[in-house]
């Protein structure tokens, strides 16, 4: 019977973990036996949340860390390699948004800050991981890059978020053919709208209108992308390397128009 025991004991770094989609990565990754090192700008944040999942019986510390920084980063992969031994799993979540608006609006500081951080964040990410993994002499190894529903498709006057979502999905398909030969499996998720503190700050109607683009109705939760990270952590996903995975309600396949049926679903 499958099931995560594969990755008790590995040692994971866990990007952009003192909110969202991250925090809940972590979480469940310690849930799960796993030694968790979360990174963030916010260190009061991040300390509590690792205090909390030491509290609950996990293993878990926090290291400030911006990704845009080359020498946050090697910093970051060191201290996780000097307080467990080794790294055995990266996540890449670390993001920063914008304001939509046309290409031609968009100061090149600002084109540049998203860019830094979303991509070449990730870049830096993986460049130092690999290094600390072969250096530890860690096998069964995991890259998972964060991109979005946007780098598989589009969205007009959000050009710096979309474009580097993009580069992300092409890096980690790169990336997984270069070290498929070497114990380190890359691969990508592309979440669509989930419930974060990104949606709390929007207006009703700006969620109503999210929501109606959904199929299935719904916001994500953040866990469901944190089990996926854990499908991809773990030797459940040996064979899979390269691989770019929508979790997004099918928002990405097209254009989403609602259509009643003739004959109403029998279900109810």
């Amino acid at each position: 019977m499958a099931d995560f025991s594969s990755v008790e004991g590995r040692t994971a770094v866990v990007t952009g973990a003192t909110s969202g989609i991250g925090e809940s990565i972590a979480r469940v990754f310690a849930a799960q036996g796993m030694r968790v090192v979360l990174a963030g700008r916010r260190a009061e944040k991040g300390e509590r949340i690792a205090k909390e999942i030491r509290d609950a019986g996990g293993e878990a510390l926090f290291c400030r860390a911006d990704v845009s920084s080359e020498d946050d980063v090697e910093r970051l992969m060191r201290s996780a390699v000097d307080a467990y031994g080794s790294l055995d799993v990266l996540v890449c979540n670390a993001g920063a948004s914008c304001l939509m608006k046309p290409v031609h609006e968009y100061e090149s500081d600002e084109f540049r800050r998203v860019t830094d951080i979303d991509y070449v964040g990730v870049f830096l990410c993986m460049k130092h991981a690999v290094r600390a993994m072969l250096d530890s002499g860690s096998s069964n190894c995991s890259i998972v890059s964060i991109s979005s529903a946007e780098g598989l498709k589009a969205t007009a006057n959000f050009a710096p978020y979309s474009a580097a979502k993009r580069a992300v999905i092409s890096l980690t398909q790169t990336a997984g053919m270069d070290y498929a030969r070497h114990g380190i499996r890359v691969n990508c998720i592309c979440p669509g709208a989930i419930d974060t503190d990104i949606y709390a700050t929007v207006s009703p109607e700006q969620r109503e209108l999210t929501q109606a683009m959904i199929p299935n109705g719904r916001f994500g939760r953040p866990e469901e992308i944190a089990n996926v990270a854990l499908f991809l952590a773990s030797d459940l996903s040996s064979y899979v390397t390269g691989a770019v995975i929508p979790v997004d309600a099918a928002m990405s396949s097209g254009n989403f128009v609602e259509v009643p049926w003739e004959e109403p679903d029998p279900r109810g």
